[in-house]
């Protein structure tokens, strides 16, 4: 398994759009919008691949003060429950914080959240509504300080 980050664009960008239009899109009957579309360009993406073959992603966003978001992960169906995306969210976070990222955010869909709890992620907030299902906040402290909607707050 390899895991990378891959070039906005790039034939493994598009392998990225399509596994995540079909696991998280699809089954909503959404497509992206054009403010969604002029975000891609801006963020980071990363993959696991096994032979090859794109078989896990996740989305990256610089929120800034040392925070990122991600969003948008999605592992192949047939690859699920193998412990992929937890490889995959430790691999991008170890880099992140390699780079001095201090925190994550995320907004996870009520079925997930138990999966992010299970790698430190907690609540904040109540359950709300985004693309037509439950969602619920969720941050992550990442080194000695907790980060929460992109401020400092003592831990």
């Amino acid at each position: 398994m390899e895991f990378s980050e891959v070039t906005f664009g790039s034939p493994d960008y598009e392998h990225t759009l399509s596994l995540r239009k079909r696991i998280l899109r699809d089954p909503l009957r959404l497509e992206w919008s054009e403010e969604e579309k002029a975000w891609e360009a801006r963020e980071r993406h990363f993959v696991l691949r096994e032979e090859g073959r794109v078989i896990g992603c996740v989305v990256a966003r610089d929120l800034g003060e040392n925070v990122f978001k991600l969003r948008q992960m999605a592992v192949e169906p047939k690859r699920q429950k193998a412990g992929l995306g937890r490889v995959l969210l430790e691999r991008v976070e170890g880099l992140l914080i390699g780079e001095g990222v201090t925190g994550f955010e995320l907004n996870a869909r009520d079925l997930a959240v138990g999966f992010y709890e299970k790698l430190g992620y907690q609540r904040v907030g109540d359950e709300f509504v985004e693309v037509s299902i439950p969602h619920w906040k969720m941050e992550k402290v990442a080194g000695d300080r907790l980060v929460g909607g992109g401020q400092e707050m003592a831990r």
